[in-house]
This record gives C-alpha cells, structure tokens and sequence, in this order.
C-alpha cells in the first residue's frame, strides 16, 4: 500500500470576484524511498500540489488517501496531527525562526515530537553536525546567510523523523554551492523517507530524482519514473504524541526571552496596566474597609493605628505581659502612658504669633511614619512634633501649641498648655499631629505628662473665679506678699473698704477651661465688702486645694484610664490581626476607630455595587488597551506560529503554548510591579497606605483576574491564528516582508 494516493483532486483559490484553478483532476501515488522532481511552470500548479500533500493546504474536490484511509473528512486537528507525525518540511524562504538559534530551532521540532528529554540536547547537536552547522549552533538564525538557513531547516525537519519531507524551492534563493549541498542532504535522507522537491531547475535536482512530475495549468502532464528506488517496509501508522505542560513551559520561556526587545515592551505595558488597576483596586479595599466607620465616643482622636488594652480584673498589666504584647507580629510597640496622646475632641492647634488655629482630628506616633512621608525630619526631642500638611499656613520651622476650645469661645488666639516645635509636615494631609517617642515615653505625674500638668495648674490658677451664694462671679487672685485675715478677700473698687464677714460659706469656684468642671467648696471665712467690688484675693492653701481638685477634674477628663496600654499598629488589618491573636478571655481589647455605624451594612453594598462597577469597566478599559497592543504584536507573529504549526504543533498545544506566554508575562509584569511597590511606598506614602489595606486574599484576586486575562488574551489570538491554513498565514507573510 502506497503512503499517499491522490485520486482526482482539485483545488480552487477564491478571492472575493474571482475563483482561480490552483490544480485539477490530479492523481499520482507515492511510496517511501522515492525522490520525486515535481517541476513546470510558475503558476503550473506544483506548490499547490505539494502544500495538498503536505496538509499544509486543504482540496475542494477528488480524494486524498493516506495509508489507504481518506482524508477528506479531515478537521483541522486532523490534520496538525498528520502533519505533525507524517511530514518534515524544506522551504524556499526557510521559514525559520529567526529568533531562535539554530540549536533552539531544532530542538524545537523534537520538543513537539515529544522526543525523549534526556536525549534530546545529543539528538539536536548530531542533525546540526550532520548539516555542517555544528560552529554556527548558538548564532541566530536571522544572522545566517542563506545556505546556513537552508542546511538548519533541513536539520529541523529531520529532527522530527517523519516518513514524508516535502521541500519547496529548496534552493530557489541560493547560490549554486549551497544549492549543490541542499541537494546532496536531500538525497542522503531519501533512502528510507519520500522525498518530494518542487523545483524550478530541474538540472539540480536530476541527479537524485527517481521520477519526474511536471505539470501544467493545474494538472499533471508528465509522470515518469527515472530510475528504480529501493522500496523501504512501509512504516507502521504513527500517533502523535502529546507535549508535556512543562515541556511547554520552557518553549514559552524561550519565546519570551528570545525576544528581548518585544518583551522589554510589553513587559512595560503590563507594568503599567497592572499597575494601575492595582491602585485602583487597593483603593477601592481601603474604601470599604473605612466605609460607615465612627469615632468612639469614650476614646475620641484616636486613629486605626492605636488600639487600647487593659485587663478584664482591671489590675496593671504587668512588664511580662507588655513584652509579650510588643513581641506579637502585628504590633509596632506599645505605650504604657497611653493618655499622653491628648484624646479629647475640642484639641487644636494654635499657631503663636498669630490668630490661627485648626482642628485636630487624630494624635499619633511618629513611629508609624517613614522619612518619605514626611517634609523635613521626624521629630526625636520631646517638644518635636510632625504637623499634618493640611495645615498649610504651618511651616516647618513653626512653634505651635496646643490647646482645648474653651465652652464661649469666639475667635482669636486660644492660651495653649503645651509648646511644641514643628519639625516635618505629613504628606498624606490626614489631620493628625504625630509625637516623638522621648514625648510618649517622658516621666509621668498625677497620670499625664510633666508639661501638661504644670502647664494646665498654672492656666487653671491665672482664670480662676468664683461665684458667692449670692453674687455675680469675680476673679480671684493669689498675692504672695499680702496678708489675708480671711481665706478669701473681696476688694471694693475704691480705696474705702466696709467688710461682711461670713463664716462656712459654699463658694463656686470656675476656670474659662471647658475640660474642668466647677468645684465647690465650703470656705472658712469671707471678707465680704459692700457695694461694688472688683476681685479678690486667695489664700495659698485654699488655692492648692482648689487647684488640685480642678486638676482632678482635668485629668479624669483627659487621661485614658492609668491601667490601660496604647498598642501601636500599622492599619486596620494589622488592627483586626491584633484582636484575633490576643487572649479576649483575660484582655479587653478597644478599637476606638473601627466602630461600626448602624447604616454600614447598606453602605456597603451600595459602594460595593459601585465599586465592582468601577473595576469591572476599568479592567476592561485596560483590557483593550493591552489587547490592542498585544494583537499588533500577535499579528507580527503569525509567520512564527505558521511555522510551529508547519513543523507539528497542534492546535491544542499552540493554544496551551500562547496562553502560557501570556500568563507568565502577566505573571512577570506582576512580580515587578509588587517589587516596584514595595520601594515606592517608603518615598510615595499615598501608596502605602492604599496597600496597607491589602491582604494576602486580595494579592490572590489580583493574580487570579491578571490570570483570566492572560488566558483571555492567549485563547482570542489562537482562535484566530487556526481560521487561515498554514500556507495562507505563510503566503501572507511573504508578501507582508
């Protein structure tokens, strides 16, 4: 039984007004062993008979039989999978990878043949020797000359092993030597394969041919038989064997890094699109997290960074326990005192020397920050502090001090109780004043910072008032030098004075401070005077008692409880880490920042309905762009997949091949943008505060969309590499180059 066996074919080339005869009603049988001249014309019809043969072209009309079965029903997979078993393939323009070496080239073709991989390297460097390439085996194959490409493709389509080689113009585009040299290669395979030439010159190809076809418009007008050939056993009808994943893995590396340039590009394209949808993404997360959050009522002023703990039993944690607090993984570090970040609503800023004040919406540690998140430097000295850049009249430079909004305050300058020297401006304009760890860690007394306390005794001891049971508020004053008979003395506003003594009096005593509350107190003895009167004056003693309950009332306003710690954080999920990682049983865990509205949970569904909008329509914005780039870049390839299609790849393997490529450039561009992240964030702190939001959950969505699109791309561009033949995609190409 003949390999091949034509009974009657035609083939027809329709364009859209004409449908031209590419050969008509031909019929010829092949056997193994053969080299066959098919010679005539240009137009005669022989290129299309040999692309019939091949399978690189299909027929309209007429049977082709292959080992006796007929191949008109053939799909397209039929025929990559008889093409890859059955056919090697010469070509007048080479069609070779010119981006792979020489070596690479034929290792291709025995990757696809699914040739042992333990022999494969010794199988390759012994065909490469065999064509006389062996010194030429890692050049590019775009840098050869014509003859080399010609001897490297003979080489690769005896790597494949196939019974068929089928060679069009083998040496149509080379000198006479190199064509001598092609010939002869040819002639030392044909001895157990068929070999099929179509010529020009027949003169080259004489001294080799067993028989000689020539034809004319379409059909075959000579067929002889030039000299016996040794018939060969006819071999046993072959499978073609699958290509591994890993196999393909490799073939898609070496693509990608074959071309550099091609790949630098696209790698650049990825990066930005990657990029920003990421950003997009992670911003869209930080949204929701924050959505229908309020602050605590209890704890005001205090960020997501902070969270506080005491003891259920109320008793001190112990040193051991803050060790092992500050040890856990989510924690920064933790304050002991942690009343000294001024948790009260009515904070402000009061720049001196000016009317300007502004509200402070949180106090932090500067240790949260970095150098890049700031302008100027991070504060170190106890009166250092970092300002919001929110604040724009404030400079670095500026002293500033901070004060409560008094319960009547109309304007102008509030008396400050600390100083503090600006040293940076946060970049991120949240609002929020950040203390230096010498501040944070400073020597406590009566529950909060040294400063603060005498600085508040001593405004509280300047405002000081009080009210008799019966009379308007006077200001009182405190006079070292004068001696009182009374513990407190009204002063008339002339120089006359009349007294009223009254004995166990109640008096109200106030400060213009809204944080204290009024004290009132049963004095002694008053030195009242008649008519109208100015101030008075106070003994020492019943102004440290009254001073010292005020400041009680100060401190029990604005301190957090003394047993309870400040635990340092970087965002909310280290924030919600933390909870989960604590002993709840024996720890009361606050966090004042992350407390629920009531509308949350109808908030979050109308943003996330808006936000899968927004991702979706960006994602495929982005989408677009890419794919319009990458089908540029596809279509400039199609010669390329041409000939992996030519040598034996199949569709499913060329699909598996395509996709892979995507994927991994995906995958790459996705690795150098997270490593590009991970440097920006410490100079762009806007970044890392959007993938501060981010778990590892959210790492895994993105990769699994960027996935799904590598796929989505890779599987639209072999769709459409598989709706034109192979010799359509080749002939295209020629005339394109």
């Amino acid at each position: 039984m003949k390999i091949l066996k034509l009974e009657n074919v035609s083939k027809y080339y329709k364009s859209a007004e004409t449908v031209s005869v590419g050969m008509k009603n031909v019929s010829a049988s092949f056997d193994i062993g053969e080299f066959v001249a098919i010679t005539g014309e240009s137009g005669s019809g022989k290129s299309t008979l040999l692309n019939v043969i091949s399978g690189l072209d299909g027929y309209e009309e007429g049977e082709l039989y292959h080992y006796g079965e007929e191949t008109s029903h053939y799909t397209i997979s039929d025929w990559e999978t008889y093409r890859s078993s059955y056919v090697g393939f010469v070509f007048q323009n080479y069609n070779i990878i010119d981006s792979y070496t020489v070596y690479q080239n034929v290792l291709f073709a025995l990757e696809v043949q699914g040739y042992p991989k333990d022999k494969r390297r010794k199988r390759a460097l012994e065909l490469i020797d065999r064509v006389g390439l062996s010194s030429h085996k890692n050049h590019k194959a775009s840098k050869l000359s014509g003859g080399q490409k010609q001897r490297a493709v003979l080489a690769r389509a005896l790597a494949k092993d196939t019974p068929i080689i089928v060679a069009d113009e083998p040496t149509g585009n080379l000198d006479s030597e190199s064509s001598k040299q092609v010939m002869a290669l040819l002639h030392e395979i044909s001895k157990d394969k068929l070999v099929i030439v179509v010529t020009h010159d027949y003169a080259q190809v004489e001294p080799y041919a067993t028989r000689k076809i020539r034809m004319h418009d379409g059909t075959i007008v000579e067929d002889v038989e030039l000299k016996e050939f040794e018939k060969q056993e006819q071999p046993v009808k072959l499978e073609a064997k699958k290509v591994s994943w890993l196999t393909l893995f490799k073939i898609s590396l070496r693509n990608i890094f074959s071309t550099p340039k091609r790949t630098i590009f696209m790698l650049i394209l990825q990066i930005l699109v990657i990029g920003i949808f990421t950003l997009i993404f992670s911003s869209q997360v930080k949204a929701r997290r924050e959505l229908g959050l309020m602050d605590s009522e209890t704890y005001p002023q205090v960020p997501e960074t902070r969270l506080l703990v005491e003891r259920r039993d109320g008793e001190p944690l112990s040193s051991a326990e803050i060790d092992k607090i500050k040890s856990n993984r989510n924690v920064l570090t933790v304050y002991e005192n942690a009343h000294l970040f001024h948790n009260n609503r009515n904070l402000r800023i009061n720049l001196l020397n000016s009317h300007h004040n502004f509200y402070v919406s949180k106090t932090d540690s500067a240790k949260i920050l970095s150098k890049g998140d700031v302008k100027g430097e991070l504060p170190k000295e106890i009166n250092e502090v970092v300002v919001s850049s929110y604040y724009n009249t404030i400079k670095v430079g500026d002293v500033i001090g901070l004060a409560f909004t008094p319960i009547y305050y109309y304007g102008g300058n509030l008396e400050h109780f600390v100083e503090f020297k600006v040293v940076g401006l946060d970049k991120l304009e949240r609002r929020t004043i950040y203390f230096s760890e010498a501040y944070l860690t400073q020597e406590i007394v009566a529950d909060i910072d040294v400063n603060l306390y005498n600085h508040v005794r001593q405004n509280l001891k300047d405002s000081l008032y009080c009210n008799l049971e019966d009379s308007v508020g006077f200001e009182l004053e405190y006079d070292p030098n004068a001696t009182l008979l009374y513990d407190i003395q009204m002063i008339k506003s002339d120089e006359s004075q009349t007294y009223v003594v009254e004995n166990n009096v109640n008096v109200k005593f106030h400060t213009y401070y809204e944080h204290t509350s009024t004290v009132i107190l049963e004095v002694g003895s008053v030195g009242k005077v008649e008519g109208e009167f100015y101030g008075g004056l106070i003994k020492k003693e019943l102004l440290d008692q009254v001073l010292d309950l005020s400041m009680q009332n100060y401190v029990s306003k604005y301190k957090i409880d003394k047993n309870m710690i400040s635990v340092e954080v970087a965002n909310f999920r280290k924030g919600d880490n933390f909870i989960k990682s604590i002993d709840q049983t024996i720890y009361k865990v606050y966090y004042p920042a992350n407390i629920s509205s009531p509308l949350q949970k109808f908030m979050l569904f109308i943003q996330g309905l808006i936000s899968g909008l927004l991702l979706v329509g960006m994602g495929f914005f982005l989408y677009a762009i890419v794919h319009a780039v990458s089908k540029n870049i596809m279509a400039s390839r199609k010669k390329d997949f041409a000939i992996f299609r030519s040598i034996g790849t199949n569709k499913s393997a060329l699909a598996k091949m395509v996709v892979l490529e995507q994927v991994i450039m995906n995958m790459i561009g996705f690795v150098i943008t997270m490593i590009g992240f991970y440097f920006l964030q410490y100079r762009f702190s806007n970044i890392r505060t959007l993938l501060d939001y981010m778990k590892f959950s959210d790492y895994i969505v993105l990769v699994l969309i960027f996935l799904f699109l590598g796929v989505w791309l890779g599987l639209r561009f072999n769709k459409k590499v598989f709706n034109q033949s192979v010799i359509q995609v080749l002939t295209l190409s020629k005339e394109e180059f």
